[in-house]
């Protein structure tokens, strides 16, 4: 009698069954949302559940996607804020497939999970998901939590669980898979991948360090070889006139912001772990992009809180790059791009010519937008923030940040800006003083877009733990309500001890007064991303 299996073992009998990657055709025609059951899109991207609000709609399809596709695996990745809603979505998927294994990683656990190598222990956050479950606040519908290089440790993660697993539809026991995991790891001469995976188990919590190598840009693929090119960006519309924008791709070429601002969570006080792009990686950077154009891509954004570091020759040598490499490209194709950039980089005066070229090339290699976080217009506000703020000769902050957007506009590039209220020394004076001075620069042309928000507190950060927040909800599930929902990320446990919600209320109705329409909603995100 014939098994059916083949007569050498295959990795597919044993690894993840993700389906087949999408061919050029499927990838052109995808747009927005994923609307189908996995069932019925047998490709890797359509293995993605992706609700952009999270409500009963959202809910009754991820019940009915996991019923019909009864999942050995789920993976969850979360942000901070949306870390309660990842642990309802675990929850359902124990519901309704009891024997699945759930792992999260994402931002909120990077922010919440520190391996300390001197002492061989897990430093671990009141907010983190392995604290919230051990202390009764939310129910033991986790196995793993993934902290650090996710690409590398999720795949040493899953080979472990494919040589464990129970098959069918038995239970996969967590401490099984992180034996597995530790000898695999362990008889890896190249190891991959610096992190913590933490495993959640009936009785106790176990700790796996991974302290493997750093991979280079090179050796991770793009995240779009797997999935489809969906979100569009209202600010490019050369080539999609829609209201929602051009489609646009997401690159990153840094995995920390250098700077040391005390209430970002991209900073490399928060990750402990400054790595980029090498400079000699510029070309390969420029070859996605000409991969993510033959894939449908109309526009692309650099997610990095600073474009290459600031590194001004990278970003040169970026920019000649990409030229090169698209100057076969189809004149009827366009194609346009942006950045993240800093008041302090667009005014480094030691290297002034170097700026001015560069911002040059990259108008003339298709950069139309650059984004800047301009935080406050107070000084007093700003003393106490910790930017990269240029310490001999200070200049007034208000005349730097019109001086740095004067500078890019001279080069035909677009700037918008993050305004974020409730830092050190916020009062309602200096909350009115911003919402003036942005207004200003409205008027006179140099904004083409300014996005309101509230600090809000990660954990992790240095104001964050200033402020003596260092009990952060982000596990009950609660509904929001205004005036929080008018600001992204917001809510009322979470946001600035500084700020009355009588403030918040303020910020909104001000700013929408003064700003006009030139005000981006919480619809959208920070760099005027719309889903």
């Amino acid at each position: 009698m014939q098994s059916g299996l083949p007569d050498q073992p295959s990795p597919d009998d044993v690894y993840p069954d993700w389906g087949r990657y999408p061919g050029d055709e499927y990838r052109r025609a995808a747009n927005g949302p994923r609307d189908s059951l996995i069932a019925e899109n047998p490709t890797t991207d359509g293995h993605i559940f992706d609700p952009r609000v999270w409500d009963d709609v959202a809910r009754d399809r991820l019940v009915a996607e996991l019923r019909a596709l009864q999942p050995k695996v789920v993976l969850l990745s979360a942000v901070s804020a949306a870390h309660r809603y990842a642990l309802e979505m675990a929850e359902l998927a124990k519901a309704h497939v009891p024997h699945c294994v759930v792992v999260i990683g994402g931002r909120h656990a990077d922010e919440t999970i520190r391996y300390n190598r001197t002492l061989g222990t897990a430093e671990l956050s009141w907010s983190s998901t392995v604290e919230v479950i051990r202390d009764g606040r939310a129910r033991q519908v986790v196995d793993f939590v993934v902290a650090g290089d996710g690409a590398p440790l999720l795949d040493l993660l899953l080979q472990a669980v494919s040589l464990v697993a129970t098959p069918g539809f038995g239970p996969t026991r967590a401490e099984e898979v992180l034996d597995a995991m530790s000898l695999l790891a362990s008889a890896d001469e190249d190891l991959a991948g610096s992190g913590t995976v933490v495993a959640l188990c009936p009785d106790e919590t176990l700790v796996q360090p991974v302290l493997g190598r750093r991979l280079t840009s090179t050796e991770l693929p793009s995240p779009y070889e797997a999935f489809s090119i969906r979100a569009r960006f209202g600010i490019f519309t050369q080539a999609n006139s829609s209201v929602l924008g051009s489609r646009t791709a997401h690159m990153m070429t840094l995995d920390a912001c250098p700077f040391k601002c005390t209430f970002c969570s991209e900073s490399i006080q928060v990750s402990n772990r400054p790595t980029r792009f090498a400079v000699s990686e510029t070309q390969h950077a420029a070859a996605r992009i000409q991969q993510l154009i033959h894939w449908g891509a109309e526009a692309a954004f650099f997610d990095d809180p600073v474009f290459w570091g600031g590194n001004w020759k990278a970003i040169t040598d970026f920019c000649h790059d990409l030229m090169d490499l698209c100057a076969g490209q189809p004149a009827d194709v366009p194609f346009e791009w942006g950045a993240q950039l800093t008041v302090d980089v667009v005014l480094n005066r030691a290297k002034s010519a170097e700026v001015s070229a560069g911002l040059d090339l990259m108008r003339r290699s298709g950069c139309t937008y650059i984004y800047i976080g301009i935080e406050s217009m107070a000084q007093r506000v700003m003393n106490n923030v910790g930017k990269n703020l240029l310490r001999r000769n200070p200049e007034a902050w208000v005349s730097k940040v019109r001086e740095a957007l004067t500078t890019i506009r001279s080069h035909g590039i677009r700037v918008g800006s993050s305004v974020l209220f409730g830092l050190d020394g916020e009062d309602r004076e200096t909350i009115k003083e911003t919402i003036e001075e942005i207004g200003r620069l409205i008027d006179d042309e140099l904004l083409i877009m300014a996005s309101p928000n509230i600090l809000t507190y990660h954990p992790g950060t240095a104001i964050t733990a200033a402020h003596g927040q260092d009990r952060l909800d982000y596990h009950s599930r609660k509904d929001n309500r205004p005036p929080f929902t008018y600001f992204e990320e917001a809510y009322p446990e979470v946001v600035s001890k500084l700020l009355t919600e009588d403030d918040i209320w303020y910020i909104h109705e001000a700013a929408a007064k003064r700003w006009g329409s030139v005000r981006n909603s919480a619809a959208e995100a920070l760099t005027g991303v719309v889903s």
